[in-house]
This record gives C-alpha cells, sequence and structure tokens, in this order.
C-alpha cells in the first residue's frame, strides 16, 4: 500500500486526504528512490511503480575496480613503512577480496543464518583494521600478515555461528596464506587461534598491538573489572575472565573505536552480552546509555530517551555506548529508530522546531569554534 501511495502521487500529483474528504496536491517535489535486488529480506517492487522511474543500475564494482580502491589506501599507508613490510599492499589486497568472493558463494544465507550477509563494507572493514598498522609495532611481513589475519578473523569468522563454519574459514585462510603469503596459518599462529590485537594497553600512546603475553592482557582486565567495581553508583560485577571472556571484551572494544561502529551481540541469556560490554565501555572511559522499561513505555517514551541519548552525546560531548537488548522491543517502531540510526544517524521528526533551536544555543559556542556554517542543516550533520 505504501508503494501505490508514491505511484499515485507519481501520476497525479496529489494524494486523497480521508477525514476533511479534500484533495491535497504536493508541488515541487522531487522523488528519489534507492532498492536493492531481491532477496535477503528484500521485496520486489513491482514493474508498474518501476516504470515511473528512470533506473539507474548500479551494478557491483569489478574486481579489479575493488583491488585498485583498497590497494590505493593500504600502499598509501604502507609508504613510511619498512620495505620489507611495503610490497605486501598488493598481496593483502588480493588475498581479502578472494576470501571474502570465497566467503559469498559458500557461506550462504539459510533460515538458521539469515545474517550470513556479505558486502562491500566487509571488505572495507578489512582495511578500517588494517589503516590502524603502526610503523614501529608492524615492522616485519610476519607482523602485517598477522594483523590481516587478525582483520579478517573478526570481520568474518565472528558471524560464523558454529564450528564446521569456522573450521572451513581456518581452511580458506590456510589456503591464501600459502598461495600468496608463502607461510601457513600454523607457522603464522602456533596455536591456530586466531591473533588478539589491542589499543588499550598502553594509556599514553594507543597503538593497536598484537598482544604476545595474554597473561598481561588478563591481568590489565581484571584490574580494570577491579575499578569498575569501585566506580561509584554502579552495580558490582562478579565476572569469571576466562579466555574467551577476555577476546569477547577485546572484540567489542575495537568495534566501539570504530567511527559510527555499532554491534549485535548473539547468545543465550546469562552469557554476559551486558556485562563485559559495560566493562568494555569503562575501558575506554565511555558512559553507557541504557532505557529503562516500565509499564506503560512506548513510542513516546523511547523517543524522549533517544533525545537524551543525543544530547549527551552530541551536545555535552560524552562518549557514550547505547546498549539495548531485545527484551526492550516494546514496540516494532523501536526497531525503525534503531535502523534509522545505524544507517543515517538521524531519527526523523525526533525534535520540534523549539528543541532543534534550544540545542542550536547550546552548540553555539562550538559552532563558532569550528567555524563551520550556524545553519540547521550543517548544525545537525
Amino acid at each position: 500500500p505504501p508503494l501505490e501511495l508514491l505511484r499515485m502521487w507519481l501520476d497525479y500529483r496529489f494524494w486523497y486526504d480521508r477525514l476533511k474528504q479534500t484533495k491535497k496536491e504536493i508541488r515541487d517535489m522531487f522523488l528519489l528512490a534507492a532498492m536493492g535486488p531481491p532477496g535477503g529480506g528484500r521485496q520486489v517492487v513491482s514493474r508498474r511503480l518501476q516504470s515511473r522511474f528512470n533506473l539507474i543500475n548500479m551494478t557491483f564494482p569489478h574486481e579489479s575496480q575493488i583491488k585498485r580502491i583498497y590497494g590505493t589506501m593500504i600502499n598509501q599507508k604502507l609508504q613510511d613503512f619498512e620495505e620489507e613490510v611495503k610490497p605486501i599492499g598488493d598481496v593483502m589486497t588480493q588475498a581479502t577480496v578472494e576470501i571474502y568472493e570465497t566467503i559469498v558463494a559458500r557461506m550462504l544465507p539459510t533460515p538458521t543464518k539469515i545474517h550470513y550477509l556479505f558486502n562491500l563494507r566487509d571488505i572495507s572493514k578489512v582495511f578500517q583494521g588494517l589503516l590502524r598498522a603502526h610503523k614501529d609495532y608492524h615492522d616485519t611481513k610476519a607482523a602485517m600478515t598477522r594483523l590481516w589475519v587478525h582483520e579478517c578473523f573478526r570481520v568474518f569468522s565472528d558471524r560464523l555461528v558454529d564450528d564446521r563454519d569456522q573450521e572451513a574459514f581456518k581452511e580458506m585462510l590456510n589456503e591464501k596464506l600459502g598461495t600468496l603469503f608463502e607461510v601457513s596459518f600454523h607457522n603464522l599462529c602456533p596455536n591456530k587461534q586466531s591473533p588478539v590485537f589491542a589499543d588499550f594497553l598502553k594509556t599514553e600512546k594507543p597503538v593497536y598491538e598484537d598482544v604476545a603475553d595474554f597473561r598481561q592482557l588478563k591481568t590489565f582486565m581484571e584490574n580494570s573489572l577491579e575499578d569498575y567495581n569501585m566506580t561509584p553508583g554502579v552495580i558490582a560485577m562478579d565476572l569469571v575472565l576466562f579466555r574467551d571472556a577476555i577476546e569477547h571484551v577485546c572484540r567489542l572494544i575495537r568495534v566501539i573505536r570504530q567511527q559510527r561502529g555499532n554491534m549485535l551481540l548473539i547468545g543465550i541469556g546469562g552469557s554476559g552480552r551486558q556485562s563485559l560490554s559495560r566493562l568494555a565501555a569503562s575501558i575506554l572511559e565511555y558512559r553507557v546509555f541504557q532505557i529503562e522499561v516500565s509499564r506503560h513505555y512506548r513510542k513516546v517514551e523511547f523517543r524522549e530517551d533517544l533525545k537524551k541519548l543525543y544530547y549527551m552525546a552530541g551536545v555535552e560531548n560524552k562518549p557514550t555506548v547505547f546498549l539495548f537488548t531485545d527484551t526492550q522491543v516494546v514496540e516494532e517502531s523501536f526497531l525503525e529508530d534503531i535502523n534509522n540510526i545505524l544507517s543515517s544517524g538521524e531519527v526523523p521528526n525526533l525534535y520540534k522546531p523549539d528543541e532543534s533551536e534550544e540545542i542550536r544555543s547550546a552548540l553555539a559556542d562550538d559552532v563558532k569554534k569550528s567555524g563551520i556554517a550556524d545553519q540547521p542543516d550543517v548544525v545537525f550533520a
């Protein structure tokens, strides 16, 4: 029905107001729409509606174009690195594209694995991690290769749900390491486990480095947990920090550090998803914001909480983690707002005009210091 209403406006330039029983003409409006190919939850859009548009088909870029884009980025980054490391940029680009293509072909979505959907964003995330390399810490071919292996595990393997798929991924990775890097997974990672990278062990100069001493990392986590429990106003957490839990915290911190980073944590109740998220936020000195659902909590209350969250992060400039659980989805509209936050960072019609003006006034000094135009679209961007 919504698409038919759009088609009606495209044909006749008006809608009917059913309450007043009058025409509502909409003039001087240009309609720009976007759609993906059907499948993976996307529905077929009728040819009847498509015929009203001038269609531009954005095809998936050719392999050579992908290699050129990402190869240019990583090679530029490696310009200041050791001579031994510089040639590895093209090898990592080739390997990442081949791993991606193999996973897309073999790890297909099924009713029990509906999240097995991979796209160009996944390649971008691998390179987002590679671009955090530091010339003083990743000064050998082996060090850069371990970083590449780690990013592939984080982007691809962390999404896989069973041992069979994860073993298949390791075989893919081992094959690419052998053919392109001339090293085996066993030689690169003697314990046959993914490397662990962290940037929070050196507080004075955060560097994304390979954690060689796991006992040091465990001690740091235990001390951080003790500091968290001593923080006034928080509920103390009695956690056993075994290896998997520590690795999960490192995964969480890696994503929180990223621009517009977000994670969907899947697990049975009581598996520690919220506790480890709070610990990760505490290590990075982020605040945790969480809604409190009551008997009468509905869309209006949820929108008010989102305003508080936006004010805390955007106006007060306090780094914040928004922790949202499945039990807090009281209405389907909550998920629509969450989707808007994830895709564009904005929630449509969240603020009234007077509230928008209030926020502009609160940000006036920051706007002047930044040298940007004091216009609503610019300030809220």
